[in-house]
């Protein structure tokens, strides 16, 4: 018959009451076993904490599926659990002594039954047998789309790709075999801002996955997929989704049989079971996250799987760095004699997508294959890489490079900058007399009406494109305005990237980019007084861009922390307390803006805390994940 928790509390030793708290994470009053009272406190205080609804239920859903079914039957029929089972139950105070046996307190005996008993039984067979899955699945299928669209596709207004452009997802593409799956990969990676869409077209934007550690990419794109709306794919709410690597991580190691774990979890949430099992589940098995066995019926999560739901449930990032370690490295690289490039998949993604930019991408699968050609490297040569750049892409400093490709790239090498295109006066200035003479000939430059003013400088008078034309018509023209880099032609485009450099602030590298952030300063300062209407669009699409050299915006300032709010990023703040005389550096994580104050975890005091937007003279976003603990909030 089950009884109080406070009487079968008092037939423990102090050291088992000791041991429950322990692993109940319950508080010791101080001092409670210097007296008879302070044990009576310490009863009363575990009594109030052990019959804690969501505490009780969130022990009892942690227990596997055997542990459960030994306390229910104390529960139902008095039969004592085996002596395998004691040592945790009685641990976790889920069991105490009564007199000779072992009781059940009446709160634990009611939660218990709100548990279906057909849930209890949800660990597999050992002679399941679970299929083998691609290892690091999830990332490798991201970084499959990002390798695709590295020559750009077309979207539909909605966002997404265009029937006929998945094919160029899916096109010999191992990693990724359905349009669904191409199409939320697609989504995860938009909506983090690492494709960029401009006129019904997205490419990727490089300079945004480079400024991140490799990993980041897929542990981003894990926590859109917990928390997005993904109605679009039929994809169960994310409370559910969420939930459910919740308890699929606290069953680490063990395989679970599909069917009795869903119902088990429903006794806890109301989870949509039919979406979950037909919809999230399946796409878990593709991505890699979780394997089944042929039929279906079980699953168990891989280290894939553990490593994703660790850092984004547990934030435990050093702890799942051993995952990430064979992901990071550069594989060996294989050049054909016909320029067909071989390297493995999986490796780090920041050397795929630097080989990408080299050649066009072919198939995809343990291996990816490219072929580099005279057109892929005068596209290289295009977005900004020198032949040295890609000389050490393709040749890691490592191997000798076919014969084939090096006269390649000495004959670009020797025609790169043959001419010249000066912006802003139209001129063309020619290498030699001979070419000069040359230009003035051909008939494909005839809409640029050139006109000789020195043997090797040409007056641009036509309105045609100099650039565009020198290149069509077979000419390699040094690379124009500002640097020797342009993503794509599209000058705004590249100011922008430009502009995305300017707040990365990668831990301790602070001295690497110093260069690369004046740099940068100079350009955006040049724009600034060149064409002012371009610098506020630079403004506009990186509202987080701060120039420094004097306070800043209150609007400005919000959508930086805003979006430091959004994607849970850590901001440095310049701020001006109220009794202050002088202003203080803090760094924060930033939570909500609410009206003329900002909502934020400070890291300096260790908890939440309110600002007025009004005192804060400037703000910095770093390059660093947010971590906030449930306190709570207090003026700051």
């Amino acid at each position: 018959m089950a009884q109080t928790h406070y009487r079968l509390l008092s037939n423990c030793t102090d050291a088992q009451l000791r041991k429950i708290c322990e692993l109940r994470k319950l508080p010791l009053p101080q001092h409670w076993d210097e007296s008879p009272e302070g044990r009576v406190r310490l009863l009363k205080t575990m009594v109030f904490h052990l019959e804690d609804n969501k505490q009780l239920t969130n022990t009892l859903a942690d227990l596997d599926g055997a542990h459960l079914k030994a306390i229910k039957r104390l529960a139902e029929d008095a039969t004592q659990p085996e002596g395998a089972f004691v040592p945790l139950l009685s641990d976790l105070g889920l069991i105490l002594p009564d007199t000779h046996q072992w009781g059940l307190a009446e709160r634990v005996a009611d939660a218990l039954a709100d548990f279906d008993d057909g849930a209890l039984s949800f660990q597999a067979e050992p002679s399941v047998v679970l299929e083998e899955c691609l290892p690091y699945g999830f990332a490798l299928a991201l970084t499959s789309v990002l390798l695709r669209c590295m020559g750009g596709i077309r979207v539909l207004k909605g966002g997404l790709p265009a029937k006929k452009e998945l094919g160029q997802l899916l096109n010999r593409n191992a990693l990724l075999k359905e349009e669904r799956d191409a199409t939320l990969t697609f989504a995860l990676l938009h909506r983090l801002g690492f494709l960029w869409s401009r006129e019904g077209r997205v490419d990727t934007l490089l300079a945004a996955v480079l400024a991140h550690p490799s990993r980041w990419v897929a542990e981003r794109s894990f926590a859109k997929l917990l928390e997005d709306d993904l109605k679009l794919w039929n994809m169960p709410p994310a409370e559910d989704r969420a939930f459910l690597m919740r308890h699929l991580l606290e069953r680490k190691g063990q395989s679970l049989a599909i069917h009795p774990f869903l119902a088990f979890l429903k006794t806890l949430h109301p989870l949509d079971e039919e979406r979950t099992r037909d919809v999230f589940l399946p796409f878990l098995r593709r991505m890699g996250m979780v394997t089944m066995d042929a039929e279906r019926n079980h699953l168990m999560l891989t280290p894939h799987g553990e490593a994703l739901a660790s850092e984004y449930l547990l934030r435990d990032h050093r702890g799942t760095e051993a995952h990430w370690a064979p992901f990071m490295v550069d594989q060996p690289l294989i050049i054909q004699p016909n320029l067909e490039l071989l390297t493995p998949m999986g490796q780090n993604p920041h050397r795929l997508l630097q080989l990408a930019q080299l050649g066009e991408v072919e198939s995809l699968d343990a291996m990816i294959s490219l072929r580099v050609g005279h057109d892929t490297l005068i596209h290289a040569l295009d977005t900004g890489l020198s032949i040295e750049e890609i000389r050490q892409h393709l040749s890691g400093g490592a191997i000798n490079l076919p014969q084939t490709l090096t006269q390649l790239l000495d004959d670009l090498a020797d025609r790169l900058g043959e001419v010249e295109v000066v912006q802003g006066v139209r001129l063309v200035k020619a290498r030699t007399p001979h070419l000069a003479e040359e230009l003035m000939v051909r008939t494909e430059l005839a809409p640029l009406a050139l006109t000789q003013i020195s043997d090797t400088v040409l007056e641009v008078n036509g309105p045609a494109n100099a650039f565009e034309l020198l290149k069509q018509a077979g000419f390699l023209p040094k690379p124009g305005r500002y640097l020797p880099l342009s993503l794509d032609g599209d000058e705004s485009l590249y100011l922008w990237a430009l502009a995305c450099l300017a707040f990365v602030n990668e831990k301790g590298m602070n001295h690497h980019l110093e260069p690369v952030r004046q740099m940068i300063q100079a350009a955006l300062h040049r724009i600034q007084n060149e064409d002012p209407t371009l610098y506020s669009e630079v403004l506009r699409r990186v509202p987080m861009l701060n120039l420094g050299g004097g306070p800043q915006a209150q609007e400005e300032t919000s959508r930086i922390l805003e979006y430091g709010a959004r994607y849970n990023l850590v901001a440095e703040l310049t701020y001006m307390p109220l009794a202050a005389h002088r202003s203080q550096q803090r760094r924060v994580t930033p939570q909500a803006v609410e009206g003329e104050h900002l909502r934020a975890f400070c890291h300096l005091h260790q908890e939440e805390m309110t600002f007025r937007l009004s005192r804060i003279i400037g703000v910095r976003l770093l390059n660093e994940k947010g971590w906030t603990p449930g306190l709570h909030s207090q003026a700051g």
